[in-house]
């Protein structure tokens, strides 16, 4: 179980100094993407930095500690991380392993010689384990939103408080400037207690000449939602901040030419799916949002890209297309909340769930029938499946059978669904055999053609009775549910067959 608080961290870095100077980003949603950024700028400027980010994306943990935009070795990372453990067990410190991992990024980039590091913070902003950091050149506020109530309050007032405490005295601090009244006043208040300043803004005449009024600047932004242009804006006055505390000076043109080319995974991600789609496979999106404020963002995304609008004939603009959504959240979010943000009239679902995740027992998923269940009530004139089986290709699989020829296709609401997607691509790459990928597309697409079938012969009584004037009875419904029940323990027996046929398969090969 989470338990915030900075004593032990503390004590696995008693011996520690941090001789780099660091960008200590807080806040709900964009703290990613800010990081992503502002590394990005740094590497360009051929400024060494680290990079420590949360939750790893695709390898077990060492992935979320880069130098220079790329990831340690892994043998790096562990002969650290394996220090830190011993001296964890020999002292009964009882760190968490998001605690040993925050020090073994520190200490890596100590090994490493960074001059910069970005870091992330993990959640919350006081008691979180990044906060033990005392070489702040600047902290970063991103979007707050509700997220994590149990931990840091239900109210903006109480998240916005706990994220302000990163703030340091004689520190600069950058504030998404977005974000609700509310929240502004809460982080000045902190701002004011602390001596923390001054406040970086991004609306400043010498920004206007320096950045937003290039070329460069100009041909990068255009792409972007004005969501991500808030983050590159707060990245890159983060970015000038730190040149400035190691005394670089600052090449604006070239440092903002890094950004273009910039990949942010997982979050607005296009991704061609072979392994399912075949040859010809056309591109989805990935994205990791995962609560309501994320999911207007993500919406706002989709409404302005040529890959997921159409021209509307009757409104005379481009409008969002229909969409098959592939699906997973963790216990404990919204759904109604963030799905009624995405959810439009004619869209597909298909929910399936993440496999467990690493070191945090505690996180676990939304059964998917009631994930589905709750999208209908949402919006009820979608149609829908569900896959229990913790495997993204899979459920890929049915949306695949499902979908509408010119649906676009978006996986999204978790991180680790999308950490899933992204390690499952990853190790089909490497080795496609791996995946039966036939065997599933034969399981799924029987599946699917079963369920459009109940629906077809649904739709016929409903609408013989509609002739007939008879209203459905609540025997109909319970007839219905009996059925609903009954398709629901059909497609568990399909998945247990192909996974006890994917194990013998296995079997037969090792015995081989």
């Amino acid at each position: 179980m989470i338990q915030p608080g900075l004593e032990r961290i503390g004590l696995l870095l008693k011996n520690v100094k941090f001789p780099w100077k660091s960008i200590h980003v807080a806040g709900t949603n964009g703290k990613g993407s800010i990081c992503a950024y502002a590394s990005a700028l740094l590497t360009r400027q051929s400024i060494k930095n680290g990079r420590f980010t949360s939750p790893h994306m695709v390898d077990s943990r060492w992935d979320c500690i880069q130098i220079n935009d790329q990831p340690v070795q892994y043998d790096e990372f562990r002969d650290v991380e394996k220090r830190f453990l011993a001296l964890n067990e020999r002292e009964k410190i009882g760190a968490s392993e998001f605690e040993v991992l925050t020090a073994t990024a520190f200490q890596l980039f100590n090994d490493q010689k960074v001059q910069v590091g970005v870091v992330e913070v993990g959640m919350g902003g006081r008691l979180d384990a990044t906060n033990i950091l005392n070489n702040q050149a600047v902290s970063v506020i991103s979007k707050i939103a509700h997220d994590h109530q149990s931990f840091l309050g239900n109210t903006l007032e109480e998240i916005a408080d706990h994220k302000a405490g990163i703030l340091r005295p004689n520190v600069p601090y950058i504030v998404n400037p977005v974000n609700e009244w509310v929240v502004h006043e809460v982080i000045e208040g902190v701002a004011r207690t602390v001596n923390a300043g001054p406040r970086l803004r991004g609306d400043t005449p010498e920004l206007e000449e320096e950045v937003y009024g290039t070329e460069e600047w100009s041909k990068f932004s255009r792409t972007l939602a004005p969501f991500q242009r808030d983050n590159a804006v707060s990245a890159y006055l983060a970015f000038r901040e730190a040149c400035e505390a190691i005394g670089k000076t600052v090449d604006s043109s070239s440092a903002i030419n890094g950004l273009e080319h910039k990949t942010l995974g997982g979050r607005q991600q296009t991704k061609k799916v072979k392994a399912v789609f075949g040859k010809y496979a056309k591109a989805l999106i990935v994205d990791g949002a995962h609560n309501e404020d994320a999911a207007s963002a993500l919406a706002d995304f989709l409404s302005c890209q040529p890959l997921s609008t159409k021209f509307d004939q009757q409104e005379h603009k481009r409008v969002r297309a229909k969409a098959t959504w592939v699906l997973a959240m963790t216990q404990g979010k919204d759904p109604r909340k963030f799905l009624s943000k995405l959810l439009q009239p004619g869209d597909t679902v298909v929910t399936t769930i993440f496999n467990p995740v690493q070191g945090m027992p505690w996180v676990k998923p939304m059964d998917p029938f009631e994930l589905l269940r709750v999208a209908k009530e949402v919006q009820t004139n979608i149609r829908g499946m569900a896959n229990r089986a913790p495997f993204v290709h899979r459920a890929l699989t049915t949306a695949k059978h499902l979908m509408n020829k010119d649906d676009i296709i978006i996986v999204t609401g978790s991180l680790y669904l999308v950490g899933d997607f992204l390690r499952e691509e990853r190790d089909y790459k490497k080795n496609n055999r791996i995946f039966d990928m036939a065997s599933i597309d034969k399981v799924e697409r029987r599946r699917v053609n079963g369920f459009l079938s109940d629906q077809k012969h649904e739709l016929k009584q409903a609408e013989r009775a509609s002739r007939e004037l008879k209203p459905l009875t609540n025997e109909t419904h319970v007839k219905r549910t009996e059925k609903e029940e009954e398709e629901n323990a059909r497609i568990k027996l399909e998945e247990e067959i192909a996974q006890l046929d994917e194990e013998l398969k296995q079997l037969t090969k090792r015995e081989k």
